[in-house]
């Protein structure tokens, strides 16, 4: 489907200091291991819903459980565009039913027998920890981690502090955007929803984007020297279109998603 908003306007705006080490170096273990087939595991959303104290609230609950939704469909993308297999939907979800596991014993366990059973190389694990809206922005707080199963070793572990600016008219009521709506038409959402998957559709195309280029591409190797990502970073899309990516603390990232 060719989308209204092209990847085009992603303009990103890597400000002083942003970047860390090089891609050597940060993703060793994928220039060593040469991983091919990855599984992604669903999402691990822990953020937080009103359906307890506010069941009637459908629409925001909604939101949320759409976003999360749709970060998982989008997830495949980069990865395919990088050279590397992504085992399919219906085969994910068989695996996952066939093997049991709880996020916390996948992030810490053995998952050797998932190479072995599967020839699974790697398993992409993701993780909202929290939505939150402030001053006319939606915030989510989120994590990646791809996981080796053959040395169990984490061949990427980034975590992500996003922020969609949605602007606000005198009475503090949101502006509906042309770029929002139009998403919104394309994916029959409502607009706040729409923004929610908006944001977290971005977040996945930047942090995936910065893996190494697949063994299976001629390319492979080519970009080690490259700068890698920043292992906490802020990612904030503005109303002008503009997705400006700066380094982010442990102690910002933690104070805001853990720290009530």
């Amino acid at each position: 489907m060719k989308r209204i908003i092209t990847y085009s306007l992603l303009i990103v705006t890597l400000l002083c200091g942003c970047k860390s080490e090089k891609k050597i170096t940060y993703y060793e273990d994928i220039y060593s291991e040469k991983p091919t087939m990855l599984y992604l595991s669903p999402i691990n959303d822990k953020s937080e819903r009103r359906v307890e104290k506010y069941p009637q609230d459908a629409e925001y609950n909604n939101a949320l459980n759409t976003a999360a939704a749709f970060m998982y469909q989008t997830m495949p993308n980069q990865l395919l565009r990088k050279g590397y297999y992504v085992i399919g939907p219906v085969v994910t979800k068989q695996i996952a039913a066939d093997n049991p596991r709880t996020a916390k014993q996948l992030r810490n366990a053995d998952l050797s027998e998932f190479n072995k059973k599967y020839g699974i190389d790697a398993m992409l694990m993701v993780t909202i920890h929290r939505w939150k809206e402030e001053n006319g922005k939606w915030i989510v707080y989120l994590e990646y981690q791809l996981r080796s199963t053959k040395s169990n070793s984490d061949l990427m572990h980034t975590w992500v502090l996003a922020t969609k600016e949605v602007p606000t008219n005198m009475k503090g009521d949101p502006i509906v955007m042309r770029s929002d709506k139009a998403y919104a038409d394309m994916y029959k959402m409502d607009n706040q929803t729409a923004q929610r998957c908006f944001l977290v559709e971005r977040v996945n195309d930047y942090i995936l984007r910065d893996l190494p280029i697949s063994v299976t591409k001629r390319q492979f190797e080519n970009d080690q020297f490259r700068t890698s990502n920043s292992t906490y970073l802020k990612y904030t899309w503005s109303e002008n279109g503009n997705a400006v990516v700066e380094k982010c603390s442990l102690e910002e990232f933690e104070q805001g998603c853990f720290i009530q």
